[in-house]
């Protein structure tokens, strides 16, 4: 009986040893059927980009009715401050209204915002608030149909993609010799749950 026992037992942990050789080999073989396309990635990014750019030239007055920073003694003189409570409804209404701009996005726009704000405390005296001198969302001082009609006119899109992570370089439509560094905008991407955001908008 013991002998019968040891024998039925044996047969059983061989059948479940290979059940769970079959499951790892099925398991490997869909995760090797899920492959990358640069394409399918690329096609995508072009489209969150391009929609976000649609949207901000005709909404970009929503985002400057937030009062990100003020004057300490005087309400529109140096020295300014950063205005924490107004970031956070600001950031609120990215992630509410904005889904084209991720989380990342929001991470490194809160890490310009403590930029600024030390800016603030060193420099007393300058009447252009550090950070707050030009567009950030077109990374210039244009306004937003410029951007748009060049982001739509050029055909010089380079997309670097590596993992879940992308930078976009756009050249201008009029610069027919475009090489790498002859920017309309560059943009840096991230996948986040599954599709791709903007993470950053300009180069440093």
């Amino acid at each position: 009986m013991k002998f019968l026992s040891l024998f039925l037992f044996a047969g059983t942990v061989i059948i479940i040893s290979c059940k769970d050789k079959k499951q790892r080999t099925e398991n490997k073989t869909q995760q090797q059927a899920v492959t990358v396309d640069p394409a399918k990635d690329s096609a995508e990014i072009r489209t969150i980009i391009t929609s976000f750019y649609n949207w901000y030239n005709t909404n970009y007055t929503k985002l400057m009715k937030y009062d990100l920073y003020s004057g300490i003694k005087k309400e529109d003189e140096p020295p300014y401050k950063i205005n924490w409570n107004e970031v956070e409804k600001y950031q609120q209404f990215i992630r509410d209204s904005i889904p084209q701009l991720g989380n990342e996005f929001l991470g490194n726009q809160k890490i310009f915002f403590e930029q600024c704000d030390s800016a603030f405390k060193k420099d007393l005296e300058d009447d252009i608030p550090y950070g707050f001198g030009y567009d950030w969302y077109t990374n210039s001082q244009e306004d937003p149909q410029y951007l748009l009609d060049g982001i739509n006119s050029s055909a010089k899109w380079i997309i670097n993609i590596k993992g879940n992570d992308a930078t976009v370089e756009i050249g201008a439509p009029e610069d027919r010799n475009y090489v790498s560094g002859s920017l309309l905008i560059q943009l840096n991407m991230k996948k986040e749950n599954g599709g791709w955001r903007i993470a950053k908008i300009g180069n440093d």
